[in-house]
């Protein structure tokens, strides 16, 4: 079977603190390295994949400083498997992912609009083109897509919006709830349940929330999302841990891109910015140091997390238990 190739544009929202760059380099290179090694996982078990072996490449923009892929090399049919240069650089873009930032998704920052009206653009009219967004790229995908008025044919939605947690900072590995909804589309995921919740890093005091309004004319039992999204999942401290639209939107609130080693130098700096104690930044520190195995590679989620994104860029979330691919899944409301 033909090779499954998929150009993925990598936004970058941000630059790492030194001590990360030196050792990894731009979050965009962080994630290309990741993306192309749950890539040969995948391949290594050809029975995973519906539409045969995947490969990645990755294009890097700098968003803070205003480079977007240009609309006209986004992809506006499905590939063809003998196209020319097929997942290179002179190929259709297949797939946009969102990094994670020290900003905020609502901050009055030109880029940040231009990002949001983007995304907006891209939703409505290229609809070839996946979505996937990482913290920061989680919110902003939320911002544009769920709390403003995104289809002239549907009425504005202004459910959802971002704004600061009200219990504050949520850092390291705290145990996630997936849905059973989500998980059974993506088989890399089947092993966190309820008895094994779900573990990759966290570090964001933001998050995706119901408006005011919403929560005032809800319904008893919770505010939901506009089908056909659903949230992937909660923590005890986060309600929405991601956001899912089959077919058409991913994204994770969690880092599945950082380790230990990331997170803790990224925690570090933030104290050093904010001006954290150290017994506030030692804190944070264990709830991140929680994965850390001495010698091997961290305990958690963070390739199984990698493998549902490049099955979603590559088109392998498809209809499972009668959940009606496009149509969506069932939402619990939110509490």
């Amino acid at each position: 079977m033909a090779q499954h190739k998929i150009h993925v544009a990598v936004l970058d929202a941000d630059i790492p603190c030194l001590s990360v760059y030196k050792a990894r380099g731009l979050y965009s290179s962080q994630f290309r390295v990741l993306l192309q090694a749950a890539a040969q996982r995948l391949n290594k078990t050809p029975e995973s994949l519906q539409n045969g072996p995947v490969a990645v490449h990755v294009t890097a923009f700098d968003a803070v400083g205003g480079s977007l892929p240009a609309l006209e090399t986004l992809r506006t049919k499905p590939q063809s498997p003998g196209e020319p240069h097929a997942g290179g650089p002179f190929s259709p873009i297949d797939a946009i992912l969102i990094t994670g930032s020290a900003s905020s998704a609502y901050e009055d920052q030109p880029w940040i609009h231009a990002m949001q009206s983007y995304v907006q653009t891209v939703h409505i009219h290229y609809p070839n083109i996946k979505l996937f967004g990482s913290c920061f790229g989680h919110q902003l995908i939320a911002q544009a897509l769920l709390s403003t008025k995104v289809n002239p044919n549907n009425a504005p939605r202004l459910k959802f919006h971002v704004a600061k947690s009200p219990a504050g900072f949520e850092m390291g590995i705290h145990p996630i709830t997936l849905q059973p909804s989500f998980t059974a589309r993506f088989p890399p995921l089947a092993r966190a349940t309820a008895q094994t919740p779900f573990r990759i890093q966290l570090i964001h005091g933001d998050a995706v929330v119901p408006t005011p309004e919403a929560e005032a004319a809800a319904d008893p039992a919770g505010v939901s999302l506009p089908a056909p999204w659903s949230s992937i999942g909660s923590s005890a401290q986060c309600a929405i841990q991601g956001l899912y639209n089959p077919g058409r939107v991913l994204t994770y609130q969690g880092h599945f891109e950082f380790d230990t080693f990331v997170n803790g130098e990224l925690a570090q700096e933030f104290g050093r910015r904010a001006g954290w104690s150290a017994a506030v930044v030692a804190e944070y520190l264990e709830q991140i140091y929680r994965s850390r195995v001495p010698g091997l590679e961290d305990e958690d989620d963070a390739k199984a997390a990698a493998e549902a994104v490049l099955l979603f860029f590559a088109g392998e979330d498809g209809d499972v238990m009668g959940c009606g691919g496009g149509t969506g899944m069932v939402t619990p409301p939110l509490d």
